[in-house]
């Protein structure tokens, strides 16, 4: 009984840590838990839905790449409803090519409120000198933005350099697992079905599976609402009181694995 209170301390404190950080992003508007556990808004005297997005952490404004080098730009953005969240190279043009796929989450979803979490893998070095990289985050008509330059720089030429680049061609059709997208946070309202999506690269194409605060791989199996599309989402039909807490996804091929958590809050509808 002790371990199980001290676990909804701790999931309590995550909401108001979370709740301290909106509370500035909502343009003077108060969010506030009601006594019967919805999600609110109010603007003088009338409630509604929460409407924003910020960047919360951004990718850093420059960055070197040696070419041959794997580098990796992250993006966190918190907004409602859901971010949708995209990385676009240049002047426009989605980063999409190879294994890196666009790190999209539809602006559609019913979500209350989401903290979005995208990497961009860059195992490929332009010829060009420099690069730029644009992390868009957008929610209910409005949109943030931030980019890094990437400095493409060639490798000092020795013997040791020569084996390396040997080494990378063996393996450069190996390439470690690592999770492109996934929900650091989600207040979704109950009885509705939550989607929470996982995106990762390597090759080979890495085996996504879901584990509970427990360490137990989630499944149908044990709830019927559970359940793992191939593509890599956890589907949470009919969400309840008791879903509350962190999920992992667990990325995972021939060379490594890797794994991002996702904080499950649900939220009563008002």
């Amino acid at each position: 009984m002790y371990i199980r209170i001290g676990m909804m301390n701790l999931k309590i404190l995550y909401l108001l840590v979370v709740l301290a950080v909106l509370a500035p992003l909502i343009k003077g508007r108060a969010v506030d838990l009601d006594q019967d556990n919805s999600l609110s808004a109010s603007s003088g005297s009338r409630s509604t839905k929460p409407n924003f997005v910020k960047i919360t952490s951004q990718p850093p404004a420059q960055l070197t790449q040696v070419r041959g080098a794997t580098i990796e730009l992250e993006c966190e953005v918190m907004g409602s409803p859901t971010p949708y969240v995209q990385w676009v190279h240049g002047s426009g043009q989605t980063a999409d090519w190879d294994d890196v796929t666009m790190n999209i989450i539809s602006e559609s979803s019913p979500t209350t409120m989401a903290r979005v979490v995208s990497r961009l893998v860059l195992d490929h070095s332009s010829r060009a000198a420099e690069s730029t990289y644009t992390c868009i985050g957008r929610s209910g008509g409005q949109i943030a933005v931030a980019s890094t330059t990437v400095y493409h720089v060639d490798a000092p030429r020795s013997n040791f350099t020569d084996i390396l680049r040997s080494g990378h061609h063996m393996f450069m059709h190996l390439k470690p697992a690592r999770v492109t997208l996934h929900y650091r946070a989600l207040f979704e309202y109950m009885g509705s079905t939550v989607i929470l999506p996982c995106k990762a690269v390597g090759r080979p194409v890495p085996e996504i599976t879901w584990k509970n605060e427990e360490g137990n791989v989630v499944s149908s199996m044990q709830d019927p609402r559970f359940r793992t599309l191939p593509t890599g989402e956890l589907i949470i039909n009919d969400l309840r009181w008791a879903d509350m807490g962190s999920y992992t996804c667990v990325a995972k091929n021939a060379i490594s694995k890797d794994e991002a958590e996702t904080f499950l809050y649900p939220i009563r509808p008002n």
